[in-house]
């Protein structure tokens, strides 16, 4: 099945993704075995998601803007070939949600591995169900991993991914915090929420998607205004725009090394003190929503299966196995 795969658009990205100077409409039709018509339309189908051209009589059309989207052939490049997540990627202008959209297509067959992507999300979900905005310039992107663990390690799954986008926002120079359990924190507001949705089979995790959102490249003013005062943009934190297929490229890696050490049978507990060396967390006074109750107390430690564990006034501590921590100072249930 194709999954909506657009092979030539993708091979025309990719020409003049290459292509140091203009591209003629006869190289064009004769690589795509399109008619110079077919060509045209291609073109101006790309220049509505933000591409530009500049066409000259004979010479051919020159690639004057070429979007960072997070489409197959930008990605690619930067993809080393050990790497089996990224292959395929599905790339749209618009999905309701990256995570529906790769949990229909793992039961029609979508391979270990593959990814989907979307420019703009119309329905994205983040915890609790609540709407996750997700405009133009973020990265909006799932992960399909086919049985990648026992189902009493499903935890690892999101914890290994905050970490893996850690170190990539961490490698560009994005000063990223980690808060229980998988968000990203830049400046103590929230950039990134991971959420993953998975089907078991007895007690073997058959496959799970993992659900990114990263606030990148568009200022905050975007965001409702009834979260800014909790959560950012990286643009608006850090000052500058990141290169997005760079970053997914460099999230990907670093989740296909991490999510091998399920597949040791190690997983979490063998990265715990670097994900605790960047975790916002640790000492702070919190209340964590578990369920409809909330407990309040400090938090001191989480340990190598994922738990948050939390002091309590009276001095016990409380091991948390799920939940959503709100820093007391800051913020509150909405």
């Amino acid at each position: 099945m194709n999954f909506e795969e657009n092979p030539v658009r993708d091979r025309l990205v990719e020409m003049f993704a290459k292509a140091s100077g203009p591209v003629s409409g006869e190289e064009m039709s004769h690589t795509l075995g399109l008619s110079r018509t077919a060509i045209w339309k291609q073109i101006k189908s790309l220049e509505q998601v933000g591409f530009v051209f500049a066409a000259s009589p004979r010479v051919g059309y020159r690639a004057v803007t070429i979007p960072d989207e997070l489409m197959a052939p930008l990605v690619d490049p930067h993809l080393p070939l050990a790497v089996a997540f990224g292959r395929p990627l599905f790339w749209a202008a618009e999905r309701a949600s990256t995570n529906a959209t790769a949990l229909d297509w793992a039961a029609k067959g979508l391979p270990h591995g593959a990814v989907v992507t979307a420019a703009v999300q119309t329905g994205g979900k983040g915890r609790r169900e609540r709407s996750w905005v997700s405009p133009q310039g973020g990265m909006w992107f799932s992960v399909l991993i086919r049985q990648p663990c026992a189902l009493n390690q499903a935890p690892d799954l999101t914890l290994l991914a905050s970490l893996a986008v850690r170190r990539a926002l961490a490698e560009i120079g994005v000063p990223a915090d980690i808060k229980w359990p998988n968000d990203i924190l830049v400046a103590g507001k929230k950039v990134c929420g991971i959420l993953a949705q998975m089907r078991a089979d007895g007690e073997w995790v058959d496959h799970a998607v993992i659900g990114i959102g990263i606030n990148a490249n568009f200022p905050e003013e975007r965001l409702p205004a009834d979260i800014r005062h909790r959560a950012t943009t990286i643009f608006s934190a850090c000052g500058f725009a990141i290169e997005r297929p760079r970053v997914l490229a460099t999230i990907l890696t670093e989740l296909d090394k991490l999510y091998r050490l399920l597949a040791s049978g190690e997983g979490f507990a063998s990265v715990r003190g670097e994900w605790l060396a960047h975790c916002e967390t640790m000492g702070r006074s919190v209340e964590v929503a578990v369920g409809n109750e909330i407990v309040r107390g400090t938090a001191i430690d989480v340990d190598d299966q994922g738990s948050l564990l939390v002091k309590l006034a009276h001095g016990d501590v409380r091991r948390l196995h799920s939940g959503e921590v709100l820093f007391s100072e800051s913020e509150h249930l909405r």
